[in-house]
């Protein structure tokens, strides 16, 4: 069946780029299929626009700050309008690395060591663990306003005249995980591979993550057996845990000299961009591009009970 589709795409998160990226192949996708694509760059007056498109259904290939912390799924909510992707609660806490982290925990997922701190003690110069570690935000994703702080770098103080810190009244500081970097997809509650990836600078920053060539991408993911299945089993966890829908990825490390392997977070909204990852693992299990999106499609609708 042909359908109005609304796609959002853009908006005004720091990842803005990359979710223009990802709309630009999600619409050609579903014009491929058939259905009648707007595309909608979200603003003040998003709700008039819904209103005046009329569409059946929202694809929302929004990233980052109010597409993906459960902001826009709220509003669409109150339209009345079905939307793919997770909905309120498993965007909102799925975006918050922490509350992530305290649900998580419960049902037996190893996280780094790790505490929430106030980024103006970080600013007097606490140092919050032993080095190496690791800050980030507590909500932002694609690697947006991470710190790694080894033995012989400057504080994080110090460093803030380059790269001054706008996420936020509290961080969350994680010991750093030494080891190999691995991305795991799941497709309808099913995790269907996980993939390795070795950025040529050694760490898995914005620009590895978007720049053709700067990153590897290495499948099945170079782990013992073992690690490999615990792998998929945390990303299936965290997905049903947190009342995920269509598809999720998360991210995780191994550290080879003790045998761990750390769960980092889950992404809700994952990139449909050229180099993204969960495109990238459906291929690879026979799930071609506009499939997924026809998949994720037929999964949208309403979650909220009427009052």
């Amino acid at each position: 069946m042909i359908k109005r589709v609304a796609v959002l795409m853009g908006g005004k998160s720091s990842e803005r780029e990359v979710s223009l990226n990802s709309g630009k192949s999600v619409v050609a996708a579903l014009r491929r299929l058939g259905h009648e694509v707007f595309e909608v760059d979200p603003s003040t007056s998003l709700p008039e626009s819904l209103v005046k498109i009329k569409p059946d259904v929202i694809y929302n290939s929004l990233h980052g700050t109010y597409g993906e912390d459960g902001a826009i799924p709220g509003l669409l909510e109150v339209l009345g309008i079905p939307y793919t992707h997770s909905g309120v609660e498993a965007s909102a806490v799925g975006m918050n690395k922490w509350l992530t982290r305290i649900l998580l925990e419960n049902y037996g997922i190893r996280f780094p060591e790790g505490k929430k701190v106030k980024v103006a003690d970080l600013l007097s110069g606490l140092e919050p663990m032993k080095r190496p570690y690791v800050i980030k935000p507590i909500s932002q994703g694609s690697t947006v306003g991470v710190y790694i702080i080894k033995d012989g770098d400057p504080a994080f103080a110090e460093q803030q005249a380059t790269n001054p810190w706008s996420y936020g009244e509290e961080a969350l500081v994680e010991e750093y995980i030494h080891g190999q970097e691995i991305s795991t997809a799941v497709i309808l509650d099913k995790a269907i591979g996980s993939l390795e990836l070795k950025p040529l600078s050694g760490f898995y920053d914005y620009e590895s993550k978007y720049t053709d060539g700067k990153t590897e991408h290495i499948y099945p993911a170079n782990l013992p057996e073992d690690v490999y299945k615990e792998s998929l089993k945390f990303a299936e966890i965290a997905h049903k845990m947190l009342g995920c829908r269509s598809v999720s990825r998360s991210d995780m490390r191994y550290n080879p000299e003790n045998g761990g392997l750390y769960f980092l977070e889950i992404n809700t909204h994952p990139g449909f961009t050229d180099l993204s990852i969960v495109p990238e693992l459906a291929e690879k299990n026979g799930i071609s591009f506009e499939k997924l999106v026809g998949i994720i499609l037929a999964d949208a609708k309403l979650e909220l009970k009427a009052a």
